[in-house]
């Protein structure tokens, strides 16, 4: 079954991870982290009338948004009377709570679980005496219960089953699909806990059964009014910004695993790889982005966690690879991409300098160094980064002006910190910027280009003109690699050059020239809004909120104020009612088209109100 790449909300507790579709069905749940695995492969209300009726449809619902800033609610309306639904993950034990108020007396939840992402095997059993329901598989256990007495049951063909109002009462099977009516008496609570054993799940139902909702709702409560009350918000004219903030906040709070530190790019949306190579990762680029947002929060324990965790998976060879999971074990990649490294060291001593952490630098003295050799190693004294690596958008193999700014960046920042390679550093840093005057300029266009040796395929050198092409062949195997010598794509991540790794002036005209082109080219001139570069067709090509709000700071930063502000606008516009940044919206009706919700969006939004 494939799960909707679209969501309309996220709900966790630092540890695990919820996904609410607009609907409210939840659609993924991540268990023990916020990044593996899923458990539920369905999980369904109805009521009775004349018909089972499964209420969390479009034509039902009313309303929808969070409530005390973590839980989430969705209004739903059959005929003249009103359902209320409720979800929020408990911080003490990990598990899902959901409510429903209503007065409908024929009340059913059915569920199938999807334990550590295996759907076969997963088998049932009913607990009678403590009104427990059990699913385990190879020794993971998920268990229900309930805070209202089980009127009827069965472990098998759940929906089917309850399609006469009858309910068979089968106690134990394979493959299950759970049916429970429950008494009603204005309100209906289920509790959804997680573990690695059958005693483990029982305890935690018993813990929060004997609670009861409305103790548990309100420890939860404070448990996040504390975590709201440490921030730092800016206020403007616009209430809508603190809302965001908050928003932008809890997002970064849900994505951080609390256990390890580690940052998500964006909650797992296209598990299957249909149509990219995943989001539920850690990467050293993103969060170059989104710590120095969190700082600006005041999130500064856990920017210096995510950091901790950084520096505890770092490669033998000094370097950082692509990507991560939150435990620190290298995720899929598929290819060196330089950045990553530079934008791990230049987050970090930013942050430390920010925060007045300078401590932090001799703590990881050493792991730093390696990164830094590096860096410099693949850095040429003459001729500049030679290093053939992965674009920002991980999609091009060459050098990349982002990514030599990156570097640029990293080690000028370092040089304070490491006068035994002040030296060297230096003679890194004039051949970057050497290579940048003439690699990376092209005198026909007047303006910086992208990128520069990017391999490509040997049907696209063939159309490529004589002066912008050239092969190496293998001496030791017989193969001929194609390259590119310029790729003049305008593209919004020539803006790394000025912001955030400031190695190019805002008075630079080659820069001016780039931009220029980015404007012309890059701009949707149905909704609005920015895509990556001209001939972008990942996902149709759409306007993203990032890319659209980088080009907002650089306008601010260089006193378009008037053109900051509408683009700053236009992205607020799209956000999602609740708050949430999507990656992209829609080229044509302007809705959320993708990722949702994606915390480097959240980050530019965080960063230029901050800077």
């Amino acid at each position: 079954m494939r799960k909707p790449h679209v969501v309309e909300a996220i709900i966790g507790n630092t540890k695990v991870l919820g996904q609410l579709d607009s609907n409210g069905i939840l659609q993924r749940f991540y268990y023990p982290a916020v990044d593996y695995y899923q458990q539920i492969k369905l999980f369904l209300a109805a009521v009775f009338l004349d018909g089972l009726i499964f209420f969390q449809r479009e034509d039902f619902k009313k309303a929808s948004g969070y409530k005390d800033d973590f839980a989430y609610c969705f209004e739903y309306e059959i005929g003249s009377r009103r359902i209320f639904q409720l979800d929020f993950v408990d911080f003490q034990t990990d598990s899902l709570i959901r409510k429903w108020d209503c007065n409908f007396e024929d009340f059913y939840v059915f569920f199938e679980p999807m334990i550590n992402e295996y759907t076969n095997f997963n088998a049932a059993f009913v607990d009678r005496e403590n009104q427990i329901i059990y699913t385990y598989y190879r020794g993971s256990f998920i268990a229900l219960g309930f805070e209202n007495r089980i009127v009827s049951f069965t472990v098998s063909n759940g929906i089917d089953d309850a399609k006469d109002n009858l309910l068979e009462g089968v106690e134990r099977i394979a493959n299950p699909q759970i049916a429970v009516k429950l008494e009603n008496k204005g309100s209906v609570v289920v509790f959804v806990a997680f573990g690695g054993s059958k005693e483990e799940v029982k305890n935690k139902i018993l813990l929060l059964k004997n609670k009861g909702f409305s103790e548990i709702y309100e420890q939860n409560k404070v448990f996040w009014q504390r975590k709201f009350a440490r921030l730092e918000f800016i206020t403007t004219q616009d209430e809508r910004d603190l809302e965001l903030q908050k928003r932008s906040a809890q997002v970064f709070y849900l994505l951080q695993n609390s256990k390890t530190g580690g940052i998500l790019a964006a909650p797992e949306v296209d598990e299957r790889f249909y149509h990219c190579g995943g989001y539920g990762f850690v990467w050293g680029r993103d969060a170059a982005f989104i710590t120095r947002a969190m700082d600006g929060l005041g999130m500064k324990e856990e920017v210096e966690k995510f950091f901790e965790f950084k520096f505890g998976c770092q490669e033998e060879g000094g370097y950082w690879d692509q990507r991560y999971y939150t435990d620190g074990n290298l995720a899929p990649s598929w290819g060196v991409q330089i950045d990553e490294t530079a934008s791990v060291v230049w987050g970090f001593l930013e942050h430390c300098e920010k925060q007045n952490s300078l401590h932090l630098v001799d703590l990881y003295r050493d792991k730093l160094q390696k990164a830094l050799r590096f860096l410099l190693n693949a850095t040429d004294d003459r001729l500049g980064v030679v290093l053939k690596s992965f674009d920002l958008w991980e999609e091009r193999e060459g050098i990349h002006l982002y990514s030599n700014a990156s570097i640029y960046a990293a080690l000028k920042k370092a040089s304070k910190y490491f006068p035994e390679l002040e030296s060297e550093i230096e003679k890194k840093l004039k051949a970057i910027k050497n290579q940048t005057a003439t690699t990376f300029y092209s005198p026909r266009l007047l303006r910086y280009v992208r990128s520069a040796d990017v391999r490509i395929s040997k049907k696209e050198f063939l159309k490529l003109p004589e002066e912008n092409r050239y092969i190496q062949k293998d001496e030791k195997y017989e193969v001929t690699y194609y390259f590119k010598k310029q790729d003049e794509v305008a593209d919004i991540s020539i803006l790394g050059v000025y912001y955030p790794f400031e190695m190019i002036d805002s008075s630079d005209e080659a820069l001016k020239g780039a931009i220029f082109a980015i404007e012309r080219e890059c701009e949707n001139r149905i909704v609005g809004g920015y895509k990556r570069y001209s001939d972008d067709r990942y996902i149709d090509g759409n306007p993203w909120i990032l890319t659209t709000l980088w080009l907002a700071i650089y306008y601010k930063k260089t006193g378009k104020v008037g053109k900051a502000e509408e683009l700053f606008e236009w992205a607020k516009a799209h956000s999602l009612p609740n708050g949430l940044f999507p990656e992209q919206v829609d080229k044509v009706t302007g809705q959320p088209a993708w990722v949702v919700p994606l915390a480097w969006s959240h980050a530019m939004y965080v960063l230029y109100l901050y800077e």
